[in-house]
């Protein structure tokens, strides 16, 4: 992979940034009313073929992945592997994204696996609204335009809902 640089100037490599971005994200997801998401989650930075070993699945657009290990029927265990590379901005859209599966999980909701992905990257649409770049911005744009059945389809459909009752009811709604 080639980063431009001005993409490299803010690259995450550094556990500092690392808990950060972590912060920042759960911080945001407060004000949404998405809590109670574990703040000690160990993040993990691979390259691309790690990541989709990782996943059991060539994908040329993973940025991230969460493995779940099941230790008890009360509480999960979990690691979150980050694409290594990635700009700040784009690194808390991933992890944001990886986070909601993670509160998924936690709070025991069962969607379909599509709908999950749809409402999952619901978190990188808030990282990237909040950010309100022109970065963030080409981003939405893409993930308004994905023709991708389950990152740009389903998520467009959980984006018109959350739209429609906003944040606060929306999460309600998917609690239930």
């Amino acid at each position: 992979r080639h980063l431009c640089s001005l993409c490299q100037i803010s690259v995450v490599e550094e556990d500092s940034i690392i808990h950060s971005a972590y912060t920042s994200v759960l911080s945001q997801f407060s004000v949404v009313g998405i809590q109670h998401i574990p703040s000690d989650i160990p993040i993990e930075l691979i390259n691309l073929i790690e990541l989709n070993e990782k996943c059991d699945q060539a994908h040329g657009n993973l940025k991230g992945f969460t493995h779940t290990n099941p230790s008890d029927e009360t509480q999960s265990s979990h690691t979150i592997f980050i694409l290594s590379g990635l700009p700040r901005i784009e690194f808390e859209a991933v992890l944001a994204h990886e986070l909601l599966h993670v509160w998924l999980q936690e709070k025991k909701i069962k969607l379909s696996p599509a709908s999950t992905e749809g409402f999952c990257n619901l978190g990188r649409y808030l990282i990237y609204q909040n950010d309100n770049t022109h970065f963030s911005n080409i981003h939405l744009k893409a993930m308004d335009n994905s023709k991708d059945s389950i990152y740009g389809i389903e998520y467009r459909k959980m984006k018109a809902k959350l739209e429609q009752k906003g944040w606060k009811k929306f999460i309600s709604f998917i609690m239930n």
